[in-house]
């Protein structure tokens, strides 16, 4: 008798399996028969509410089947309190959600396919319902979630109220001289044009689009503002971008500004070579701070790197910035085996199309290092160095030394000018030296020579000019290159 009770029991089970199947087909079948004909709220929330009824039915049903019904109610009704409250407020949340699902189902603030922004500021578009939440399809492609207790004691503004279409609100700003009226006939002109948009207002002779509305004076702008309607279908960022697109065009061909704010940069003058060779600010765009380049030799690839860093600021090509970094790499080396014992002070300038970079020293040779001068100066004219930058540094050099013979050899290859009133002792240009030994080479071997030397020079090869300045405590090298 208990083998054929027992049986009985599991067949039962059997069958309760089969019906709660059965019955989640039904649900499903006439559900999607429903959908057809509207796929709303109340269609979406009470399918899934139909399946936890079923599913709760069905295992009330296995307990009374299996005589274990009894027990779990006395659990539940029975037990201690402990339990009971525990399960109280495990149970608070999923209760609210249900009750609020019922409510938004009932009084419908927005269907499936509505486009709602809630009072934080989140739009969307409703997708779906369930027992426990309502998920917005955002704009980027992302699924928003919020519990339905949270949303139903939310302010929402929903653009599509009753009207089964999406809406969205546009705002357009035009200059203060444009003609407010023509400029609002272009953008509605502009609205009904796209295959996106809809009429969505109802009027005595049917639907029709919404006007364009003038709302304010803004400190740069009239804002004009109005309602695009558009099929729940579509989606709102395909939408909005073509209206914008036809609007910006429409608004063009007609000769309507659109402001935008815009900020003028002014430029510190950069810097521009005198009869002196000093250089004072003149013109635009730009000129660099002062680097200081130690002894030690302290600051001078940070000075390379900020000469190709102001190259690209100024948008040289590549291959340029790479020639202004080989000028000043030059430049600064030659400089710190001169001045062995001073700091140098370098910057560099842009005057249109052409570029100066500057290094300015104090001079101030010890007597040690004066006598070291005039001993190698006086060795004669076999003394002299070969090499651009090298005999740049030996005219610095011997310069502090009065008229060595060295000195005299390099003055007749046009190295040296005159001492000048403003206390210049020596000075050198790069193109006068061309020039000098242009004129000389073919009858004198030593210019000859010089010459070669001159095509084999790195920065006589890329510099439009290199000039020198010498006094008895300064010495200013500016090198000159135009792109």
């Amino acid at each position: 008798m208990f083998e054929n009770e027992e049986t009985r029991k599991w067949l039962l089970f059997a069958a309760l399996l089969v019906l709660t199947w059965l019955a989640m087909r039904l649900n499903k079948t006439v559900f999607n028969l429903m959908r057809k004909k509207k796929n709303g709220l109340k269609t979406k929330f009470f399918e899934r509410f139909n399946v936890v009824v079923i599913l709760i039915a069905a295992l009330v049903l296995a307990f009374s089947i299996f005589g274990a019904l009894g027990t779990l109610w006395k659990t539940l009704l029975g037990g201690t309190a402990v339990i009971t409250a525990v399960l109280a407020f495990t149970a608070q949340d999923i209760i609210k959600d249900i009750l609020a699902g019922f409510m938004i189902t009932i009084y419908k603030p927005f269907e499936i396919g509505n486009r709602i922004e809630l009072e934080n500021g989140t739009a969307g578009i409703v997708k779906d319902i369930t027992m426990r939440h309502v998920a917005l399809s955002l704009i980027d492609n992302t699924v928003c979630v919020i519990p339905n207790s949270k949303l139903n004691a939310m302010s929402v503004i929903n653009y599509s109220y009753q009207s089964g279409l999406k809406a969205k609100q546009f705002s357009f700003h035009i200059a203060y001289p444009s003609d407010v009226r023509k400029a609002m006939e272009v953008i509605l002109e502009a609205i009904k044009s796209s295959s996106y948009t809809v009429p969505g207002i109802k009027r005595d002779y049917g639907m029709d689009y919404a006007q364009i509305y003038f709302m304010d004076f803004e400190g740069s702008s009239l804002l004009l503002k109005t309602t695009v309607y558009f099929p729940a279908e579509v989606p709102t960022e395909v939408m909005t971008s073509d209206v914008n697109l036809r609007v910006d065009l429409a608004l063009n061909e007609n000769g309507i500004e659109i402001p935008y704010t815009y900020v003028n940069v002014l430029n510190p003058e950069p810097a521009v070579k005198q009869g002196s060779g000093k250089l004072v600010r003149a013109g635009r765009p730009y000129i660099t701070e002062d680097m200081i380049i130690k002894a030690d030799g302290t600051g001078m690839k940070e000075a390379v790197e900020k000469t190709e860093k102001f190259g690209n600021d100024c948008r040289l090509s590549r291959k340029e910035v790479l020639r202004l970094r080989l000028l000043s790499e030059e430049a600064l080396t030659m400089m710190r085996s001169i001045l062995q014992n001073s700091d140098a002070y370098y910057h560099i300038a842009r005057q249109k199309n052409t570029y100066y970079l500057q290094i300015k020293s104090h001079l101030n040779p010890d007597d040690v290092q004066r006598q070291k001068l005039l001993a190698v100066s006086s060795s004669g004219t076999n003394a002299a160095p070969m090499g651009l930058m090298a005999k740049i540094g030996w005219l610095i050099r011997t310069s502090q030394v009065d008229k060595p013979i060295a000195q005299t050899s390099l003055m007749n290859l046009g190295m040296l000018k005159n001492a000048n009133a403003d206390g210049t002792i020596a000075s050198w240009s790069l193109q006068e030296y061309k020039t000098a030994l242009q004129t000389t080479k073919e009858k004198n071997t030593e210019a000859a020579q010089a010459w070669e030397e001159l095509d084999r020079s790195i920065v006589s090869s890329i510099a439009d000019d290199v000039s020198v300045r010498i006094t008895r405590s300064d010495v200013d090298l500016i090198i000159k290159k135009r792109f």
